[in-house]
């Protein structure tokens, strides 16, 4: 894709593209493509001398057959996981370019929506929409929002949490009130309040032999 960004900004000749592409070879390239010339003058083939057709011999050495089928494979198995909406989207639009899929609105909408995590997706699918684009820039949207959400119920929980380790003596400073009112039933309150959890395993251990 560089080469070709190269090329488009001068007049090359075909000839002068292949030489110039060449020079980039190196190790096992730069030995294949010397060999693979020198084997069509032998053969009495003309030499390549066309961008187009270095690019297509290259492809068939290099890229596998099945290198197209494991790209729709990729894009059919892409979502989001860890990655940002945008990373996410952005792996979405590399990988229907390398496959040069051509498809229409609403089928790239639902690819999108299927990869998008659970709970950014179950908002996002309440609207409807035109364009591809407005689609992830409200997926965009709600991600930030479910993250505020996630930071303010963290800061709460955490505020709660210290509220109760700065005064842990509140429910020892009520069993004392019990115990200055009446001895024996501050006994009752603090006994109340260790009395072990009923274990409720014992019960699933009983079996019933009438059935």
């Amino acid at each position: 894709m560089r080469v070709e960004q190269i090329f488009s900004c001068h007049n090359y000749s075909e000839n002068k593209k292949v030489k110039l592409a060449a020079l980039e070879f190196t190790d096992y390239a730069l030995v294949w493509w010397d060999q693979m010339q020198k084997e069509r003058v032998r053969n009495g083939e003309r030499p390549i001398t066309t961008w187009e057709e270095m690019r297509a011999t290259m492809r068939r050495r290099i890229v596998p057959s099945y290198y197209r089928r494991e790209l729709h494979n990729h894009l059919q198995r892409l979502s989001q996981g860890s990655k940002s909406v945008d990373e996410y989207y952005k792996e979405m639009e590399i990988a229907m370019i390398r496959t040069n899929i051509m498809e229409d609105n609403e089928a790239t909408m639902a690819c999108f929506l299927h990869g998008l995590n659970r709970d950014n997706a179950d908002v996002v699918e309440m609207h409807h929409y035109v364009e591809l684009e407005e689609m992830v820039h409200q997926a965009i949207k709600v991600e930030q929002q479910l993250k505020q959400r996630g930071f303010v119920r963290r800061t709460s929980n955490s505020s709660t949490l210290g509220q109760w380790k700065n005064n842990p003596k509140k429910d020892t400073a009520s069993t004392s009130k019990f115990k200055e009112a009446d001895p024996k039933l501050g006994d009752k309150v603090a006994a109340k309040k260790v009395q072990p959890e009923p274990n409720l395993s014992r019960n699933c251990d009983i079996r019933c032999y009438k059935c």
